[in-house]
């Protein structure tokens, strides 16, 4: 097998094998600040998409509806054969369309492109080189749309013709379609445009949103997609808020919210009379000195023996005598003395009882 047989199968291979791979996607506005528009890509891209997004439609299903006729040659489109291979090869009987040239001997057949897509707003682009964006397409049908690109040529001095540049291919999602079809011309009063920057996260002030809606006049929502896109390309935008769903909140069963227990361990529960330290009223003192001048002082004398013979009537006795003290001894003495000779003395006949009823058993068991 000659080396030329096998080169040729070698391209044929290379030929057939898929490109999307190098490819990128944008799924979103925050997805667009990361496109180097005004360096690398002309800003003149993103007007002609943000025009695309508002031509097309959408179906009940989430298909993007074909409005106009590619066949007729609407917008300047026309057949793109893909021959740089930037794009997947299609199922036989589809195509690729593109469209995006702004020459006026092509964009005149049918319906034209608006001329702020043409050139109205060449001085509000920084005077860059136009003509140089397309928007490429396949259909899945007469009327639906399979894919959506946006693409360019190369620069005039990088000496590439009229190819498209792979480098800055990016396929475009539904999702950014939508997004984008937010920014549609209607939207000229300030609080339309106030709605926008809130639902793109943006952080324009009312001063600046006030300068693009007298610089950009009817045209003010593309130029809030500018500044938004362009002016806060280092600053990524919250999400969309208006297409969350709004979640009714949950109620917190786990750790419900009880009234307050009032605290019984610290009552002050009122204070309660001491009966233990009664206040008595004072003794009369009897003892009394005879002296007339001195009635309170008191003589100190022997204290009074105990009155055997006083009646039984009660009274209060604070000192005891000596001698009842002692008498009271003896008697407890010969009361323990007395106890315990009786203790003795039935502990011994106990003692007696048993002894006589372990012989009784002894001598009954011996005869």
């Amino acid at each position: 097998m000659s080396e030329s047989y096998l080169m040729g199968l070698l391209v044929l291979f290379l030929s057939i094998l898929p490109t999307e791979s190098t490819i990128r996607t944008l799924n979103s506005i925050n997805d667009l600040k990361k496109i180097p528009f005004g360096q690398s890509v002309p800003k003149h891209s993103l007007v002609l998409l943000h025009w695309f997004a508002n031509t097309i439609g959408f179906d009940n299903n989430d298909l993007i509806e074909l409005t106009f006729e590619p066949s007729n040659g609407d917008y300047g489109t026309h057949h793109y054969g893909n021959y740089e291979g930037v794009l997947d090869r299609l199922p036989p009987g589809q195509q690729y369309y593109t469209l995006g040239n702004i020459n006026p001997m092509i964009n005149n057949n049918g319906n034209s492109l608006p001329s702020y897509v043409t050139g109205d707003l060449h001085h509000l682009l920084g005077g860059e080189e136009l003509n140089r964006a397309r928007i490429i397409f396949s259909l899945l049908d007469q009327d639906t749309i399979d894919q959506v690109f946006i693409t360019q040529h190369y620069q005039a001095n990088q000496g590439q013709g009229t190819v498209y540049d792979p480098e800055h291919t990016y396929w475009i999602s539904i999702n950014l379609l939508r997004e984008l079809r937010e920014f549609f011309l209607d939207r000229r009063s300030h609080s339309e445009l106030s709605w926008i920057v809130g639902n793109f996260g943006s952080g324009i002030d009312d001063h600046e949103l006030s300068s693009v809606r007298n610089t950009w006049g009817q045209l003010a929502c593309v130029g809030l997609l500018f500044f938004i896109v362009i002016n806060e390309r280092n600053t990524p935008c919250r999400p969309n808020r208006a297409r969350e769903p709004k979640l009714t909140p949950k109620w917190n069963i786990e750790e419900p919210k009880l009234p307050l227990k009032p605290n019984v361990r610290e009552l002050k529960l009122p204070l309660k009379p001491n009966v233990r330290e009664p206040k008595l009223p004072p003794k009369q003192n009897v003892e009394r000195s005879m002296h007339p001048l001195k009635p309170d002082l008191r003589v100190p004398q022997s204290p009074p023996k105990r009155n055997v013979h006083a009646s039984a009537t009660p009274h209060i006795s604070v000192n005891i005598p000596e001698s009842d003290y002692s008498y009271r001894r003896q008697a407890d003495r010969e009361n323990y003395q007395s106890c315990s000779t009786a203790c003795k003395i039935c502990v011994g006949i106990v003692g007696l009882i048993i002894t006589i009823t372990i012989i009784t058993i002894l001598l009954q068991s011996y005869y």
